[in-house]
C-alpha cells in the first residue's frame, strides 16, 4: 500500500499523538518513516526580545531556537525505534511549512503523508490548520490527517497521555544515548564524560523532581481509587523509580573516577550502565503498554481534568522548583551534543 511515509512534526502535544499514530500505522502496512520538522529560523527574522537574548545569553537562545529541531526529532526518531519502525529525520528552514512539506515528499518520493490538524487555533506550534489545509491542497500523494485538535472528544486525557508520552520520549532518548557509551567504553574508544554526567544528571532530575511524582501523585492514585485491579503493577512502577534512582546515584558517583578506575571497575560500571538505560526503556514500556490503557478504561473525565491541571504548566506547585521548561533547556542541549 505505502512503503514512505512522511510525517511532520511540531513538537506540541498534537504532534505527540500524532507520531504515535503514525508509527502505529507505518507498523501495519510495513513501511518507513521521515520524521519532518520546518524550523522557522529564528535568525532571520528576530523579535526584539529574540535578537536580545542571543545577545546577552547564547546558550538560552540555542536552546529555544537553533537546537529546537534536533531535540523535536531525536524524540520522534525513538518512537519509530521503540516499534521496530525503520525512519530518518530530517528539517529544513523554512517560514512556510507546508511549502518546505511538499517540496521534501518529491525529494524524499514519499507516498503519503501522515499529520494532523489544529484546527482553526493554534498553541504556538508553527504547523497551523491553514498549513495542513495548504498540504492538503498542493500534494500529489494522498494525505491523511490523522485528527484534529478542536474535534478532540477527550482533550484532558490526551493532553496527560501526550505529555507522558513526551516526557518518556526525552528520557529514552537519554536512555539511548547511555547504551552508545557503554558501547564506547566496551571497545575502549574515546568518551567525552562531561556529556555522559550530564545525560545521568538529567536522569537524576527530571524524571525524580518532575515526571515520577506527578505520576504517582495524580495519575496512579487516581487509577487505585477507581479499581485494585493494577495495585501490584503500580507497586512494582514504585519500586522501580526508588531502585532507578538509588542506582542512578550510585552511577553519578562512579562515574566521577571512572577514568582512573582500575579495568575490573570500569568493566562492573559499563555493566551497569547498559543494565540501567534498558531498564529505563522497559519502565516506559510496561506504562505505555499498560497503565496507560488501564487508565483510559478505568479513569472518569473529571479524574482526567484533576490529573490534566497537575500535569499542565500551571500545575501543582510542589513540583515547581524546577521548572518544566528548564528541564527542557537541558534536554536541548544533551540531545544537540549528541
Amino acid at each position: 500500500m505505502y512503503s514512505h511515509i512522511l510525517v511532520p512534526t511540531d513538537g506540541t502535544a498534537l504532534s505527540v499523538h500524532t507520531i504515535t499514530k503514525a508509527v502505529e500505522f507505518a507498523r501495519t502496512v510495513g513501511a518507513r518513516i521521515t520524521f519532518f520538522y520546518a524550523d522557522p529560523d529564528a535568525s532571520a527574522s528576530l523579535t526584539d526580545d529574540a535578537a536580545l537574548l542571543q545577545l546577552i545569553a547564547p546558550d538560552t537562545y540555542r536552546d529555544d531556537y537553533s537546537g529546537r529541531a534536533r531535540e523535536i526529532l531525536s524524540k520522534a526518531a525513538v518512537t519509530a525505534a521503540a516499534a521496530g519502525i525503520e525512519c530518518e529525520t530530517i528539517s529544513r528552514t523554512s517560514t512556510r511549512p507546508h511549502a518546505a512539506i511538499l517540496e521534501v515528499v518529491e525529494e524524499l518520493g514519499c507516498d503519503l503523508v501522515f499529520m494532523s490538524s489544529h484546527g482553526p487555533r493554534s498553541f504556538g506550534g508553527v504547523m497551523l490548520g491553514s498549513e495542513t489545509l495548504k498540504v492538503l491542497v498542493g500534494a500529489k500523494v494522498p494525505v491523511l490527517v490523522s485528527s484534529v485538535e478542536k474535534n478532540d472528544p477527550a482533550p484532558a486525557m490526551n493532553m496527560v497521555t501526550s505529555t507522558m508520552k513526551d516526557e518518556h520520549r526525552s528520557i529514552a532518548v537519554v536512555a539511548y544515548g547511555l547504551r552508545t557509551f557503554s558501547r564506547a567504553l566496551q571497545e575502549n574508544r574515546t568518551v567525552d564524560f562531561e556529556l555522559l554526567k550530564s545525560m545521568l544528571g538529567y536522569l537524576r532530575t527530571f524524571p525524580a523532581k518532575l515526571h515520577h511524582p506527578k505520576e504517582e501523585a495524580y495519575l496512579f492514585k487516581k487509577l487505585q481509587e477507581r479499581t485494585s485491579e493494577f495495585d501490584p503493577l503500580i507497586a512494582e512502577l514504585q519500586r522501580q523509580h526508588r531502585e532507578g534512582d538509588n542506582e542512578l546515584q550510585r552511577l553519578i558517583e562512579d562515574v566521577e573516577t571512572l577514568g582512573i578506575a582500575p579495568p575490573a571497575e570500569r568493566i562492573d560500571f559499563v555493566t551497569r550502565l547498559e543494565l540501567f538505560a534498558g531498564e529505563q526503556l522497559k519502565h516506559i514500556g510496561m506504562e505505555e503498554n499498560r497503565i496507560m490503557p488501564a487508565a483510559a478504561r478505568c479513569l472518569l473525565p473529571e479524574d482526567w481534568a484533576i490529573v490534566a491541571r497537575a500535569f499542565g504548566e500551571n500545575g501543582d506547585m510542589r513540583f515547581a522548583e524546577e521548572t518544566r521548561e528548564g528541564f527542557r533547556r537541558l534536554f536541548s542541549r544533551i540531545a544537540n551534543l549528541q
